[in-house]
């Protein structure tokens, strides 16, 4: 079936709308008893097919007027920055990519060199500009651009690249700059309008318009920690960084990357929430650099069939799959298996939402947690650390408890592993590196059927019989092809 354009539909019902009420006017003029001509005046006045949809445009009109001029073009200038060909006249050449991998499948796709930027606070005489670090890459000079046409050198205040954001600040004494709005994003519905501002291939000072198509995309590019916003509004290279904002002229989002098979907006466009960046870009004016809120452990959602294994509910809370040794969390006794319902008072449905609410908590803040460790309901506090760098991170996965990733024994994965139906307990799916278990030689793929000789059925069971564990070494039973083993430290042998 071909797809009808949207605007094509709108205009299509606008002017069968107009046609019927002509039709309507005319047989009224033709009869006058079926209805007093002030009645029929009084009532085009009312019900004018033109009236919605102007409204609507002054609403765009004034959201525009408002917005624009807190929208600046952002560019660098970078020795890593080499041009690709082309029109050399065109700046925006210079940070093309090609955006299919060596299939010719559509990848995510981010601009370097060239995009916009929020000019979100001001101090005194300087102003303070939010964009995404993907623009600023590891340039050596960076200019704004204003609404007004003044091209202006700026520097950058801080980067969060765990959220892909930059901050820039720039001094103009002579010239009263107003800041954007901000709005809240957990307030957006899928179906809002939403417009979008940037200076996409360059075209500085541009806007589109859509509607928010889905709300808590994951799987960003990069490292990115946020969810997104996904918008069918036009965005293209050069608006990342800008502003999406809702039909108040509220900032909702920050225009990030888009999906597509070539270099153009097929609809597909993802912003940062604003209620993701607001203690990001606040840490940066204050000190320079964002300090993320370290808890210790590995979360994760919770599988249907694993649900059913450890008597929870499905999209009840985060996960908890492992513990880090001498971290806040093992201090304060969470264990792996337990179900972390809420957070500070206020419930947890995704453990992505949680991920970013304890990242946006001060190193040495205390955080409530609410925690169902198999039916028993409780709470517990925990003192939050201070998150490291990622090599940091990664090095504590030898710390991890228990060290694997488990997963319950379904009928499929059963006929998979051809198992004699004898055999009963968990899989392992995956080994940590540098961890005891890894030390014993547990391997993907192998059935835990005991743990210290008590026998294992579920995921229950191996949770109840390892959490207790922590400080100790567990013996593991296993069964691997075909034969069981007992994988323990030899005599003398430290954990």
């Amino acid at each position: 079936m071909r797809n009808i354009p949207r605007r094509s539909v709108f205009f299509g019902l606008l002017l069968g709308s107009i046609a019927g009420y002509a039709l309507f006017v005319t047989v009224a003029w033709l009869r006058p008893s079926l209805m007093p001509v002030q009645q029929v005046l009084a009532q085009q006045s009312q019900s004018s097919p033109f009236t919605e949809a102007e409204k609507v445009q002054e609403a765009f009109r004034t959201v525009s007027a408002e917005v624009l001029p807190s929208v600046v073009e952002v560019t660098v200038k970078s020795d890593g920055i080499v041009p690709q060909g082309g029109d050399s006249d065109q700046p925006w050449n210079d940070f093309f990519q090609n955006p299919q991998d060596e299939k010719g499948n559509p990848k995510y796709f981010q601009s370097q060199g060239l995009g916009s930027g929020i000019i979100i606070e001001r101090r005194n005489d300087e102003y303070f500009v939010i964009t995404n670090a993907h623009v600023i890459g590891n340039s050596e000079e960076i200019y704004i651009r204003l609404n007004r046409g003044s091209t202006l050198p700026a520097e950058l205040a801080g980067k969060d690249e765990r959220k892909d954001l930059a901050l820039l600040k720039f001094s103009s004494p002579d010239m009263d700059l107003p800041v954007i709005r901000l709005g809240d994003s957990d307030k957006l519905y899928v179906g809002d309008w939403v417009l979008a501002f940037g200076s996409p291939f360059g075209y500085a000072q541009s806007v589109s318009s859509g509607i928010v198509s889905a709300l808590g995309r994951q799987d960003g590019p990069g490292d990115n920690i946020n969810d997104f916003i996904q918008t069918d509004a036009s965005i293209n290279q050069g608006n990342s960084g800008g502003a999406l904002v809702n039909i108040r002229g509220e900032l909702v989002g920050i225009n990030t990357f888009i999906t597509t098979p070539n270099s153009g907006s097929i609809g597909l466009g993802f912003a940062i929430p604003v209620n993701n960046i607001i203690t990001s870009f606040r840490q940066l004016i204050d000190n320079g650099e964002v300090r993320y809120g370290w808890l210790g452990v590995s979360l994760g959602e919770i599988a249907a069939e694993s649900a059913e294994s450890l008597g929870y509910k499905v999209n009840e809370g985060a996960m908890v799959y492992q513990v880090f040794e001498d971290s806040p969390a093992y201090e304060a006794g969470l264990q792996p298996g337990d179900l972390i319902t809420s957070l500070d008072g206020k419930p947890v449905v995704k453990s992505e939402r949680l991920i970013y609410r304890v990242g946006d908590k001060a190193p040495g803040d205390i955080a409530l947690f609410t925690v169902n460790r198999f039916g028993e309901v409780f709470q517990l506090e925990a003192e939050m650390g201070a998150r490291e760098g990622e090599e940091a991170v990664r090095a504590l996965h030898g710390r991890a408890v228990p060290g694997f990733v488990a997963a319950p024994l379904v009928p499929d994965l059963r006929e998979l592993m051809k198992l004699p139906d004898d055999i009963n307990g968990v899989a392992v799916a995956e080994v940590y590196p540098r961890t005891f278990a890894q030390s014993v030689d547990l391997r993907a793929g192998d059935i835990i059927i005991a743990v210290n000789n008590k026998t294992i059925v579920n995921l229950k069971d191996l949770y109840l019989a390892i959490g207790p564990l922590s400080e100790s070494s567990p013996a593991y039973t296993v069964f691997r092809n075909g034969e069981t083993l007992k994988l323990e430290n030899s005599p003398g042998e430290n954990s």
